[in-house]
């Protein structure tokens, strides 16, 4: 009897169709969070993507495809993400690998395409989720703080040198007496340097506007609100290349030194260079104390004296090597004025050749010819093997010692070996006469 009820009714919805089963509750979908949809999006593309997000966007393109693509244009127009089931959203993606069909093409075509679309999208999905993600390029600082920090500043114009007179009299005054004033009031290269003060100190509006506020115009001094790059800047734009090729990254540079810092400008204290003292050699020693008291030993170059500067050896807007040499070597700089030791020789010494430190202090020494040590002990150096030459003295050898020794009483190793630096003569192999 059940039997025959159960095929009576199967026979039953067989006639009537599909569409008189009643309909399938099914439980709405809640609208997603758009706001945190949004940020999480945003994470996702500043490359910030993390083992759960893979998942869920792995999830998402199964539910995605399976569903959507089963489901033909009929059934989903008219429908938004909230009306679509559970885990149905149209996919954008797909559409882009769907070619558009022709007119007249049946429904039944169109819905192969869309699958066929579909199924494209999700095969170069897995790819992409199997092939090995690059690392995401770090984004470029934004120039927009950089831009508002430019509308901050207030455009400046030029305002002449009468105007500055004004109030700088006494500026005014010394500065006329300087090569400076000479060139941009009487014979200007550029219209820069005919705008007089301000080819140096930038336009002058927003000063004249505000006195009290010093970032508003270029200062040049120790106290000076203006970063030393800018004022180096400045000074560069005129005086950049010749022996300011090397400026950039020497020691000078590198310790924050500014132009200000060693020349005026302003007014003319010193002969040449418009430097801060009164000669190179007083401006160098404002900070090189050291070498300053190593010219004032017994045995000095002549610096003091006037018969030398410390230009005449060193480049102070940079050089190649370490010591802001002029030359490439000790021994270059040495030979411009010592150019009897150059050589070439027929047998040399080989300290001679490497450096004349090795033996030599260039600024001053409390030993004759600038020696770094007292001859023969100088020589001990190097020449240590027993007897002569060179058996060891000590301070009781000396004439009032115990043991008095005639190399250190009036005499030294030069005394026999003249030729020190080199010999050209041909039994000089020991340096002798």
């Amino acid at each position: 009897m059940m039997r025959a009820l159960f095929l009576s009714l199967l026979v039953a919805v067989a006639v009537a169709g599909p569409g008189a089963m009643p309909a399938r509750a099914e439980t709405p979908a809640l609208a997603p969070d758009q706001a945190a949809l949004r940020a999480e999006m945003a994470r996702i593309h500043a490359g910030h993507v993390d083992a759960d997000a893979l998942q869920r966007i792995d999830s998402d393109i199964a539910n995605l495809h399976t569903g959507v693509a089963s489901m033909d244009a009929t059934s989903t127009s008219g429908m938004t993400g909230g009306d679509l089931p559970q885990g149905h959203y149209p996919s954008l993606k797909a559409a882009q690998f769907t070619a558009p069909a022709p007119s007249g093409t049946p429904a039944g075509a169109v819905a192969e395409t869309s699958a066929a679309g579909a199924t494209k999208w999700t095969r170069l999905a897995s790819y992409a989720a199997e092939t090995p993600k690059p690392e995401a390029a770090k984004p470029e600082p934004a120039a927009a703080p950089v831009a508002a920090k430019a509308a901050d500043k207030p455009q400046r114009t030029y305002v002449g040198r009468e105007t500055c007179e004004s109030c700088h009299q006494q500026e005014a005054t010394n500065w006329a007496h300087t090569i400076h004033a000479k060139v941009f009031q009487q014979n200007p290269r550029t219209e820069l340097q005919a705008q007089n003060c301000e080819a140096c100190h930038g336009p002058g509006s927003a000063h004249v506007e505000d006195p009290s506020d010093l970032t508003t115009i270029i200062s040049f001094s120790k106290k000076s609100k203006t970063p030393i790059a800018e004022q180096n800047g400045q000074c560069l734009g005129c005086h950049a290349g010749g022996q300011r090729i090397f400026w950039h990254d020497s020691v000078h540079d590198s310790n924050q030194l500014g132009c200000a810092d060693c020349h005026n400008p302003m007014t003319t204290f010193g002969a040449r260079g418009l430097t801060a003292r009164e000669s190179i050699n007083e401006t160098c020693f404002q900070c090189h104390k050291a070498q300053h008291a190593e010219f004032a030993r017994r045995s000095h170059m002549p610096l003091l004296e006037g018969k030398l500067s410390c230009t005449d050896c060193h480049n102070p807007h940079g050089s190649t090597t370490a010591p802001l040499l002029k030359a490439d070597s000790v021994n270059e700089v040495c030979f411009t004025c010592h150019a009897d030791k150059r050589g070439p020789f027929l047998f040399e010494h080989a300290p001679v050749r490497e450096s004349c430190l090795n033996c030599h202090s260039p600024h001053g020494s409390n030993f004759e010819s600038l020696l770094t040590a007292p001859r023969p002990v100088l020589c001990q150096q190097c020449h240590s093997q027993f007897g002569h030459p060179s058996g060891l003295l000590t301070a009781g050898n000396m004439a009032r010692g115990p043991g008095p020794d005639p190399r250190l009483i009036a005499t030294s190793c030069q005394t026999c070996h003249v030729n020190i630096h080199g010999s050209n003569s041909p039994s000089g192999a020991r340096f002798e006469r």
